[in-house]
This record gives C-alpha cells, sequence and structure tokens, in this order.
C-alpha cells in the first residue's frame, strides 16, 4: 500500500477522533456556536477528590470506564504522531490535554469538571501507549504497525459514524 494512502487512511480517522472526542467532552451539552451565547445550558462544577463518586456511591461504570476507552485511541496516535520512544513524555502529554479538556469545561461553563476524569483519561492514553508499544514489539517494523493501525482505524471510524448515523435518523 503507498504511504500517501496509509496517511490518508490514519489522518482521516484521526480528525473523527478529535471531533468525536470534543463533541463527548466539551460539546455534550451546549453547540460550538452556543459555547459563548447568554441563553445556554450552563454547570460549573468542580471535584478535587479523586474517586469521589466512588467512595460517595453514585459509581458511574460508563463514566468510568467511557473515559478510559475515550482515552486509548489519543494514546496511539500519540505514540504514531509524537514519535517519543520515552513513555513517560507521552503519558504526560495525555495528562496535560486530560487537564486542558478539563480546565475548558470549568471555564466555559459546559460540564463538570472532575479530577477522576484527568487519571482516567490518563489511564485510557496509557493503556493506548502500551498498546502501540507492544504492536511495535510484535511487529519490529514502524511502518507495519503503522499500516495496520490506520486500517483498523479506518474500520472503526466507518462503524462508529454508521452507528451515529442510525442515532441521529432513530432521534
Amino acid at each position: 500500500m503507498k504511504k500517501k494512502t496509509i496517511n490518508i487512511l490514519l489522518i482521516t480517522p484521526f480528525v473523527f477522533y478529535i471531533g468525536f472526542l470534543l463533541w463527548n467532552i466539551l460539546f455534550k451539552y451546549v453547540s460550538p456556536l452556543e459555547v459563548f451565547s447568554g441563553d445556554r445550558y450552563c454547570s460549573r462544577t468542580i471535584n478535587l477528590i479523586p474517586f469521589n463518586d466512588i467512595i460517595q456511591g453514585n459509581y458511574n461504570k460508563l463514566d468510568l470506564f467511557g473515559n478510559i476507552i475515550l482515552f486509548i485511541p489519543l494514546g496511539i496516535y500519540i505514540s504514531i504522531f509524537l514519535k517519543n520512544k520515552k513513555i513517560f513524555k507521552n503519558i504526560l502529554s495525555i495528562m496535560i490535554i486530560s487537564l486542558v479538556f478539563e480546565s475548558c469545561q470549568y471555564i466555559f461553563g459546559i460540564g463538570a469538571t472532575d479530577v477522576t476524569d484527568i487519571i482516567t483519561n490518563t489511564i485510557g492514553g496509557a493503556i493506548g501507549i502500551f498498546t502501540y508499544n507492544v504492536f511495535i514489539f510484535v511487529f519490529k517494523d514502524e511502518e507495519k504497525v503503522k499500516k495496520i493501525i490506520a486500517i483498523c482505524s479506518f474500520l472503526i471510524m466507518l462503524v462508529v459514524s454508521i452507528l451515529l448515523i442510525g442515532i441521529i435518523i432513530a432521534n
């Protein structure tokens, strides 16, 4: 497969994923056009106690595991695009990105800012980084791994797109 085709198969799902990430974290309650409107939903809460919801008995599996799953691809993409061999720096990048998302939720009043989300997002990203490194170890060829990830991410993007279209049509 040509390198240009692989890059298209990799970048297209990455752009889709970033949009999906923004939609699920920043714009699940308010559209990007409404962020600066005075007549919109506004929620500004902050939780600085890790796993406080679980301690309080408000355990939400979807919230906890959803954050982990949502950030696994980011760990893989950061490993590919940053080409940084230092795992700690890649994990730190994930944590900073998560911190920026959580800060934006608070600043713009578009969701609940929670330190638990930063922790679970970082765990998800670390799983993605680990997964990428396992692929490199198994296949011993970075270009081959990039092809595999490009094809898989493109197929996943198609499946998610179909599901989203189905949800939109059903509603």
